[in-house]
């Protein structure tokens, strides 16, 4: 009824936006090439802002500005035109540099209007200068795929006698009306008792005419300090449309119990490791151990060398109630506090996981290698094992740095099937030495590993509040175990595409966005600091360049580390009968000409794809268990679950480090500045690796500020006590102090510089970077 009566007040009204094309009509048009289609990416601060991929590689992204955007969502697959070119946008800083160059005359100096610039009595627009100095513009016409789940936390407050205006904190989502009767007891009466209340809206519909989105309220969540991390929490999960339901109560009974059968035996004979020597290495908190290691010396500088899988597919049948939810969840959530499985814990914790000194299915790639990394033979079968030692990445570290240390008693987790320290400390190096030249091998033939630093938290036992704040540091226990995942996932990829070139589970990364990356090229020449990007190689050369040590980037090489990150497009999940040429299937990240994700299937639907593609070959099945559409759907869903999981981690980082900083008030730490605009300067905060906008207005007051946008910054600070008048000029990569405060929106990051007379200066810091490839 309240809707009814709103569209009945509003009926009339000039329409803002355009009807969206019918579905058939689109179609017909994208296939005339009368429309493009793409995925809208709303700018997260100035959501007027929104791109499109540009059909063409080299040219920038297409620019959609407000109302153009026509009520679609980031993230929504789009059907879109191109506007006249009268309408696309002036590159005004490309166009400056070519008119005037290095000239300082007063009289070359240019008149700068809206749409237009005005130099030696000539105007230049869209309308009559080259295409290389304008970005297309274009209008969205119609909606392909709803890939935005329509949700969002935020707050309500009353709008009028029958709606509350609910204020996502995700600028790019609208905001909304959503009746008052759908919010909590009391609110319209007392609208303070509810300001900190976080809510969920979701967007019901979105009139031709609408200012705002009629919405309707999911959720109130709370907000209160006690329960603010769950309340949050909630949130982020439903805005990324992530599953956190409990496992149905009956599900453990639909799951086999662990029993090991005589014929078990007599099918896994040849891979039977049981009274090997296998171990794990992970992380001290891990418990879904689902990636095992062994190593066998044949005869001199000639080894076996096994990776073995947890077998899920011996327990999760296609059909189940267990592989359904799994195939509609696709990966598990890492959060700061907790992790949200993909399988329920019997599986991922026990039956499946790799528990030391246990009986456990697995499924093995074993190679017969060179000690130079060179493969003579490889096979795969489903094994059994029993991991004689749950070895942490810091011991494994330990022995690489000091292979013959005596481990004081109690060090080590206990040893299982007889081997002692010094076995294992033997096998590690032997691995360590082996993953070194595999490493080596990879990057000269291409990958790249963009160093950054990755903040991890220490939590209250108690309360689960964020206690202190530190990076993650990767050290070659790590690249060990990666190194050897890459191999195992590269020789399952072409097992599957050999045999299924029409329907196998492949892993594809397209490289960097070429017109961003031209873009940042830009940049770091301004910065003084040249890169060749011709190439991902002459990336990683440049990086390498970059480092006081390896692992460990200056100062600069964590800001070009960081903007060149931003240049890459996320890998996906593909059919691999989704291209025509096998050059498709490329992964540039790690420069592989095919590959897949086999080796987490605890945590990884795909993962238990390929193990099922696999087994079906194993088995002299000329037909793949899933066909073309089945693998293609489950590998498009696969790619938008794994990347909203990244989201949601990312989000939970956030909530966690503005918690912290909540409770310390203020913290100093260093940074560098990487961008300067005309009121505020973003720098790197160099130990965590996190962007902090630093606002003239929260410098201080009275503070002036004045700036050449993208160059240089000159602030000077007013008398303050006994303190004089000073002044400093910033320009780009220069290191400063950032002060970082939490600000009143949750999430929110206020940034701050002291002035250049205090002694608030810290110590750079020597950090290490963090890069984990696509295990």
């Amino acid at each position: 009824m309240l809707l009814r009566r709103f569209l009945m007040a509003t009926k009339g009204q000039k329409s803002i936006y355009q009807e969206h094309l019918p579905l058939e009509t689109i179609v017909e048009k994208l296939n005339n090439g009368d429309l493009l289609k793409s995925n809208l990416r709303i700018h997260q601060k100035k959501n007027r802002f929104a791109f499109l991929a540009n059909p063409v590689k080299s040219e920038r992204d297409i620019l959609v500005e407000g109302e153009n955007q026509n009520r679609a969502f980031n993230g929504d697959l789009v059907a879109f035109e191109i506007l006249p070119k009268k309408d696309w946008k002036l590159n005004k800083s490309e166009l400056l540099t070519s008119l005037i160059g290095n000239s300082s005359r007063e009289a070359d100096l240019p008149i700068m209007g809206q749409d237009e610039i005005r130099f030696q009595g000539k105007t230049y627009n869209a309308m009559n200068v080259e295409d290389k100095y304008l970005q297309k513009t274009a209008k969205v016409v119609g909606i392909i795929e709803k890939v935005h789940p329509r949700k969002a936390m935020g707050y309500g407050k009353v709008y009028n006698k029958n709606y509350a205006l609910f204020s996502p904190l995700d600028s790019r989502v609208p905001r909304m009306l959503i009746p008052l009767k759908e919010f909590p007891k009391g609110f319209a009466e007392r609208p303070n008792d509810f300001a900190d209340n976080l809510m969920i809206g979701l967007v019901k519909r979105w009139e031709l005419n609408g200012k705002f989105a009629m919405g309707s309220l999911l959720k109130s969540i709370g907000g209160d300090k006690d329960d603010l991390v769950v309340a949050a929490t909630e949130g982020i999960l439903t805005e990324n449309d992530l599953d956190d339901s409990p496992f149905p109560d009956d599900i453990d009974a639909e799951i086999p119990d662990f029993e090991i059968k005589p014929e078990d035996v007599a099918k896994r004979q040849e891979f039977d490791f049981r009274k090997k020597c296998v171990f794990t290495i992970d992380p001290a908190t891990a418990r879904d151990l689902d990636d095992a290691c062994s190593v066998e010396e044949i005869s001199d500088g000639l080894y076996e060398i096994g990776v073995h899988i947890a077998d899920v597919s011996h327990f999760v049948y296609p059909g189940t109630t267990v592989d359904d939810i799994a195939r509609e969840r696709t990966t598990s959530v890492y959060l700061v506090q907790r992790v949200i499985p993909m399988l329920p814990r019997k599986l991922c914790e026990n039956l499946c996981s790799l528990n030391p000194g246990v009986d456990r299915f697995s499924f093995s790639v074993v190679w017969t290698m060179k000690k130079d990394g060179t493969v003579l033979s490889t096979k795969f079968g489903k094994s059994l094992i029993n991991s004689c030692c749950k070895l942490h990445y810091e011991h494994a570290q330990d022995m690489i740095e000091d292979p013959d240390r005596e481990f004081e008693e109690g060090y080590l987790p206990k040893i299982y099937n007889g081997y002692t320290y010094t076995d294992l400390s033997k096998k590690v190096n032997i691995l360590h030495t082996i993953a070194q030249i595999l490493r080596k091998q990879r990057k000269e033939s291409g990958s790249i590993s963009i160093q950054q630093c990755k903040i991890k938290f220490s939590l209250n036992m108690e309360n689960g509040m964020p206690s202190g704040l530190g990076s993650y540091k990767s050290k070659e226990s790590n690249k060990l175990i990666e190194e050897f995942m890459l191999k195992a996932n590269v020789s399952v990829a072409e097992k599957l595409v050999e045999h299924y070139p029409d329907n196998a589970i492949i892993r594809r990364h397209v490289g960097p966005k070429e017109n961003v990356l031209k873009d940042t090229k830009k940049l770091l020449t301004r910065m003084g600091i040249e890169v060749d990007t011709t190439s991902s190689k002459m990336m990683q050369e440049a990086l390498n360049k970059l480092q006081l040590a390896p692992n460990q980037p200056t100062p600069v090489g964590l800001v070009v580390a960081s903007l060149l990150a931003k240049c890459m497009s996320l890998a996906t999940y593909h059919s691999s009968g989704e291209f025509d040429s096998p050059v498709d299937y490329f992964h540039y990240g790690l420069s592989m000409e095919l590959y897949t994700h086999f080796t987490s299937p605890i945590r990884r639907y795909p993962d238990l794809i390929a193990h099922r593609q696999l087994q079906a070959i194993l088995e002299g099945k000329k037909k793949s268990p899933m066909d073309f559409d089945e693998v293609s759907e489950l590998a498009e869903v696969s790619s938008q679950k794994k990347y909203a999981s990244k989201l949601a981690s990312d989000k939970s980082g956030e909530l966690f480090l503005w918690l912290f900083l909540r409770e310390q008030v203020t913290m100093h730490e260093a940074a560098c500045v990487v961008e300067i605009g005309s009121e505020s300067i973003d720098v790197l905060v160099l130990r965590y690796g996190i962007q902090v906008r630093i606002w003239r207005d929260y410098i201080g007051e009275k503070v002036e500020f004045q700036s050449k946008e993208k160059e240089w910054v000159h602030i000077t600070w007013p008398e303050d006590g006994d303190k004089p008048k000073c002044s400093k000029r910033y320009e780009l990569l220069d290191n400063v102090v950032v002060i970082m405060k939490a600000g009143k929106q949750l999430f929110k990051i206020n940034g701050a510089l002291p002035r250049p007379d205090s002694t608030n200066d810290v110590h750079v810091p020597s950090v290490e970077g963090f890069a984990t490839e696509d295990v």
